[in-house]
């Protein structure tokens, strides 16, 4: 968990030139932290705006699950003490 969080602030780091503090990290009001575009390695090439649209919404659930499974996975682990099997 500690290598995610370090990464995903490294990420933000880059992506915001920097602007990481609660004065400076909103300056760019165009900029939604998190949000580094849809599709960014080109997957999508050649596809429907409609397409496109069904690809982001499938997205945005499988993420949003799957913060949810990790969310069970340490809780389960905090509150019995055992390791998931």
């Amino acid at each position: 968990m500690l290598q995610i969080a370090l990464w995903m602030g490294v990420l933000e780091f880059w992506t915001n030139k920097g602007n990481v503090t609660m004065e400076t990290m909103f300056q760019d009001e165009a900029r939604v932290p998190g949000n580094l575009g849809f599709d960014p390695m080109g997957f999508a090439v050649g596809k429907s705006q409609e397409e496109k649209d069904k690809m982001e919404l499938m997205e945005i659930k499988n993420g949003r699950l799957a913060m949810l499974a990790i969310g069970g996975m340490i809780h389960h682990n905090w509150i019995t003490g055992e390791a998931l099997l």
